[in-house]
């Protein structure tokens, strides 16, 4: 049995010994309380009854939750009654009451935690029985926008992109020539030549770089990071990954295969596939497309990806190298030249000039988010994957490598590129009045890739022939299908690289590199790409020559745009003015998630987007055959998919967008519950299938919004984040405003029209300056004999405050601060915790982490604070406590086990 086959068995047999002792623990209890209440009810002497009960709390070890009461107390004032007639009977009628309801409390709690256990056991016992499906392409965000989507297609779509694959693939049509190739990478690269004949030229460094690229020998640690980069991809069958779960547990096998695997690196020459192909799987996406995943030997994929991670780290370094070799260029659509800059020293004084500008941001936050982020910094680091997220357990470690290390991950990359292109709208608009933005990617950008490009490119970059020779018969794979049977003839790969591979990163980055540098020679700005996802945008001259460019380089290479995900978008900030869009430029529209980018620079949804996912999620619901796979439908589709396909708040999208998306996700329940399951919301649906199924009514509304660690069902509600930025933390506004009102976020634009008053007020005062002598030709610390302001010259007057802003890009300080105010998440507020919740939250356990609700007040997140404020007080009348049921009997491990597996969609 493989050890995580075993895991799995052994958490279902403790949840089951749990569940048992549960059972036993309540039957006990509450035959003793009744027996106990019995006699209390038949006990004339008030003090006996509070005896009995007392005796009834020690028994079964019940806590005094109740507030402001010790039991231990009880005891004492009752020895003071018994010679102290002040201590009155309402006294203890009074404690009597708060017995009781100790007693009622431990019964609320065995109630929940058997409730708990049983939606557990429902889940377990009632799985889907759909397929699992695999976390899409993050390519294939422009569809989708998360790894969390789907939808459902007939098996006629399978079989469709089946076959347009295998022609792709097996039997290519050759788009691409390497003399033709050669001669467009010539004419790109040599133009980097310099003048400097005791230096090299940005491509030579390169070229000298991949020559020297030399394999590292496998050693135990990272032979464990490479076990752990396969583990978390999609690559091999879950029997082989069990295997390699139990290997990576054994030092004697890890130190034998460390062995094994370096006497293959010293014959790397030799290597091959082997005799039997390599079996391969068409699977099924969660968007609804289909990909196709090979299953490898394992020694053969460790091998692989060794190498694949080797490489994609080394030639990160190079690129960036090069990136900043000094060929790169960046320029804002004005730039400040050097004759404006010597008048800029002249009037202001050479202290004016600073490095902290816009377009100094623009370029490093291009190389920390944008530049080759498909290929990892370092080796622990690992690869990113196609899944959304990064492909190795190491990522979140801080990495080190040339340049800046993007410690995001893909998704939050995606949510960086939709707010800065609104940020840049918006300070485009203000200073140019348009602005104009450019989408594409290209069409099967993985199986169509050409070996042809492929090898043209790295030959040309100075990759070794050696090199090109493993990565020749790396490509060239035999392969069958899984779904064709195992006596069914074998294909080459004859073209495309393989999903999930590091090697393909490396391949599919370095033909890519070649399209962002050219892109940058053509308009000295940068593409802004997720692996072959294409941003632009600028002033509409470079957009069009960025477009030609994109489309000389698809013809080279043998690609094709994809005409369903291309589009553009002049924006004005006239709207009442048409937008004339450039003839050359693609009409499509232009795409983020489900929002649609129309020409005042809003983001709007798409509600026919919204409306087919309502019907689906739906679907989704209807198929759930447990309460918690519902909840877990629910949390994955809503609070994360649909959540950011509609963009998460940043001061640049402003109060429109939030109050757009909760009167969306407002929508999305109503529509969702009233018209299929009769119910007003998804609570009201839970606890009516609750009360249907196991005949349990009055559930607490904090059963199911608490974290699974205090009882709860942790179902996430998508509007309290948005609530939670829709407010602003402004002590002024607060005092002023009226109670009940919310005081709205600031307008976007008001960002940048303060960058230009205050622009207006640093004129002011380098005027001043110039005009009091302190800089200028006739300054005090030009010369310092001229101790007046007279001359024989007439001073020349100031320049113009038109000529101060001419270059804001490049020398305002007060827009810089904008573009990044612009670009943060509008300031959370955390709600007001009240006095009881407070101390109900100290009396918690102390969780490591600051996810959930704990006692560490500080290191709890606004969303949080919100559903304890909101729900705590049915929970602590019920409970006690903000605990509910009794945790070291509720089946917790179990349940994180089932929620860390895919979610099993219908059809």
């Amino acid at each position: 049995m493989s050890s995580s086959a075993a895991l799995s068995e052994s958490m279902q047999r403790i949840t089951t010994s749990k569940l048992t002792v549960l059972k036993k623990q309540r039957d006990a209890f509450e035959s003793t309380k009744q027996a106990t209440l019995d006699a209390v009810q038949h006990e004339s002497a008030l003090p006996e009854q509070l005896l009995t009960l007392l005796d009834a709390l020690i028994i079964h070890d019940v806590p005094a939750v109740v507030p402001n009461f010790s039991p231990d107390n009880v005891r004492r004032f009752l020895n003071q009654r018994r010679n102290d007639p002040s201590v009155s009977s309402a006294m203890l009628e009074g404690w009597k009451r708060d017995l009781e309801k100790c007693l009622d409390i431990q019964s609320h709690k065995y109630e929940y935690a058997s409730l708990f256990g049983q939606l557990v056991t429902e889940w377990l016992e009632k799985p889907s029985n759909a397929p699992v499906l695999q976390p899409q392409s993050s390519s294939d965000f422009a569809d989708t926008a998360s790894q969390d989507s789907f939808e459902p297609l007939g098996r006629q779509e399978m079989y469709d992109q089946w076959r347009e694959w295998e022609t792709l693939v097996f039997n290519p049509v050759q788009k691409s020539d390497p003399q033709t190739i050669k001669a467009y990478l010539s004419n790109l690269f040599e133009s980097t030549e310099t003048s400097k004949k005791l230096t090299k030229s940005p491509l030579e460094t390169l070229r000298t770089q991949l020559k020297e690229f030399d394999l590292d020998p496998f050693e135990k640690d990272t032979l464990k990071r490479t076990i752990a980069g396969i583990l978390n991809s999609e690559l091999l069958a879950p029997s082989k990954k069990a295997a390699l779960m139990d290997i990576n547990g054994n030092d004697l096998v890890l130190g034998e295969m460390v062995d094994v695997l370096n006497i293959q690196i010293a014959d790397l020459d030799q290597w091959s596939w082997g005799e039997n192909p390599v079996s391969v799987d068409l699977r099924r996406q969660l968007n609804g497309k289909y990909r196709v995943y090979m299953d490898e030997e394992l020694l053969q994929a460790l091998l692989i990806h060794f190498i694949g991670i080797q490489w994609a780290v080394y030639l990160k370094d190079a690129f960036t190298t090069f990136f900043h070799s000094g060929a790169w260029k960046l320029s804002s659509h004005r730039a400040l030249n050097r004759k404006a800059r010597a008048r800029r020293n002249e009037f202001l004084g050479e202290d004016a000039s600073s490095t902290d500008t816009v377009r100094n941001d623009r370029r490093r936050d291009y190389e920390v988010d944008f530049f080759m982020t498909q290929l990892p910094s370092s080796v622990a680091e690992g690869s990113r994957g196609y899944n959304g997220g990064l492909a190795h357990v190491e990522s979140d470690s801080s990495v080190q490598g040339a340049g800046f290390a993007s410690k995001k991950d893909p998704m939050e990359i995606k949510q960086t590129l939709l707010h800065l292109v609104t940020t840049e709208s918006l300070i485009n608009t203000s200073l140019y009045g348009t602005f104009t933005v450019l989408q594409s990617d290209f069409r099967w950008f993985g199986p169509s890739l050409s070996h042809t490009t492929i090898f043209t490119v790295l030959e040309y970059l100075g990759v070794k022939e050696r090199w090109l020779k493993f990565f020749r018969k790396f490509l060239e794979t035999p392969l069958r299908f899984v779904q064709d049977g195992p006596d069914a003839p074998a294909n080459t790969r004859r073209c495309g690289i393989p999903v999930d591979h590091a090697l393909s990163d490396a391949f599919g980055e370095s033909v890519l590199f070649c399209l962002d540098f050219a892109v940058n020679q053509a308009t000295h700005t940068n593409l802004y790409r997720l692996h072959d996802d294409l941003w632009f945008w600028g002033q509409e001259d470079v957009c069009v020559r960025a477009w030609a460019t994109i489309g000389e380089f698809a013809k080279t290479m043998g690609l094709s745009v994809n005409e369903e995900k291309t589009g553009s978008v002049q924006i004005t900030d006239q709207p009442n003015e048409p937008s004339r869009l450039h003839k050359s430029l693609p009409r499509g529209k232009v795409h983020w998630g489900f929002l649609q980018l129309d020409t005042t620079g809003s983001w709007i949804i798409n509600d026919t987007e919204v409306t087919h996912h309502i019907s689906e999620l739906r679907r989704q619901l209807k198929a759930c055959n447990s309460v918690l796979a519902t909840v877990q439908a629910w949390n994955v589709y809503v609070s994360r998919f649909l959540a950011n396909n509609f963009g998460q708040p940043q001061r640049c999208l402003g109060q429109r967008h939030i109050d757009m998306v909760i009167a969306t996700f407002s929508d999305i329940q109503r529509r969702l519950f009233s018209d299929a399951f009769g119910a007003a919301s998804l609570l009201e649906y839970l606890k009516r299938i609750i009360e249907e199924r196991f005949h349990v009514t009055g559930l607490p509304d904090g059963f199911f919004y608490f974290p699974l660690e205090l009882g709860g069902l942790d179902v996430r509600n998508p509007l309290i984040p948005l609530l939670l930025a829709r407010e602003v933390e402004d002590t002024a506004a607060q005092q002023e405003r009226k109670i009940g009102e919310v005081e709205k976020q600031k307008d976007p634009k008001e960002w940048i029209q303060e960058a230009f008053e205050r622009d207006e007020e640093e004129y002011e005062v380098y005027k001043k300056r110039y005009d009091e002598g302190e800089v200028g030709e006739h300054s005090n610390s030009k010369n310092p004999n001229n101790h007046n302001n007279d001359s024989d010259e007439e001073d020349r007057p100031f320049m113009s405050f038109e000529e101060f802003t001419a270059y804001r890009e490049d020398t305002s300080l007060p827009l810089l601060h904008a573009y990044l105010r612009l670009r943060e998440g509008p300031p959370e507020t955390h709600v007001t915790l009240t006095a009881d919740v407070q101390a109900a939250l100290r009396r918690l356990p102390d969780l490591q982490g600051k996810e959930g609700i704990h006692r560490n007040i500080g290191l709890m997140d606004g969303y949080w604070k919100w559903v304890a404020q909101l729900y705590a007080g049915d929970v602590l009348a019920r409970f006690g406590g903000l605990g509910m049921g009794e945790k070291k009997l509720l089946p917790l491990g179990l349940v994180t086990m089932l929620r860390g597996e895919k979610v099993r969609w219908e059809g």
